[in-house]
This record gives C-alpha cells, structure tokens and sequence, in this order.
C-alpha cells in the first residue's frame, strides 16, 4: 500500500500525530497556565492530581513531538523550498519557526536554567505557547480553505 503525500511534503500519518501532538501540548500547558506551582497549596485533590497529569503528559509529548518534527519537517521544507512563490506561506513557516524555536529553548530553561529567571521564562514560554497554535494555523490555513471548496 502506497502511502500518500500532501502538497506539503507532509504524509498524512505525521500530519494527524502531529496535530494530536499539538492540540494535546496545548491542552496540558493551558491546564498548567491556570494551575501554575505557586497555587498548589490551595488545590484540591482532583486538581493537584489533574495538574501532575498535565505535567507528565506535557513532557513527554515534548519528545514525541520532537520525533514529530524530524519526521515531518524536514520532508516538508525540500517540498516547500521549490515553491518559494508562495510568500504568505514562507513567512508564515518562518514566523511558526522562530516562535516555536522559542517556546522550546523557554521550555528548555525552565528544565535546566538558573531558578532566578524560571518565572520570567515561564511567562514567555506559556504565552508563546498559548498563542503558537493561531500562527500555526494561519501557516495552513490555505490548505484547508481550498480543500473545502
């Protein structure tokens, strides 16, 4: 059985995982947004329980969404690079990939950095994470208008 190819470059296999990955790194760092650590003292047992689950579910589909990107993207930009027409796409991936190289290298600082800067960081890497979807979005959203017509 042939597997299939979008315009992209992406297969559509990694195009689903890759939107579950996102839509649930999403759904657990909005559940830590608005349980941050400084609240846990006054959580209740359902959400303390529901806060660790964010968290565990967060880290590890980090790494699979880093498996994610080396299958998918790399793909993507040797398709992508040939088009170079398309301009509204090219600064869109562009912009998706300054903003999530940040969210990342945040996400790295708040596991390795120097405790001083954990709540300065914190605040960068949960915004531009809360809002990266939307630029990911406009990145695509091309894709899904001309297949709905």
């Amino acid at each position: 059985m042939k597997r299939s190819k979008h315009l992209s470059g992406w297969s559509r296999a990694a195009w689903r995982w890759m939107v579950v990955a996102v839509l649930l790194l999403w759904g657990s760092g909005v559940v830590l947004f608005f349980w941050p650590a400084q609240a846990v003292m006054e959580m209740t047992e359902w959400q303390l329980s529901l806060r660790h689950t964010a968290l565990v579910l967060h880290g590890v589909l980090t790494w699979c969404f880093c498996v994610l990107c080396g299958r998918g993207v790399w793909p993507h930009l040797r398709v992508i690079w040939q088009r170079r027409d398309a301009l509204a796409a090219w600064w869109w991936g562009l912009v998706n990939l300054l903003v999530v190289s940040l969210v990342a290298a945040a996400g790295l600082l708040l596991l390795y950095g120097p405790g001083a800067v954990h709540d300065t960081v914190s605040a960068a890497h949960s915004w531009l994470g809360l809002t990266w979807p939307a630029l990911l979005l406009a990145h695509v959203w091309r894709r899904y208008q001309t297949s709905s017509s």
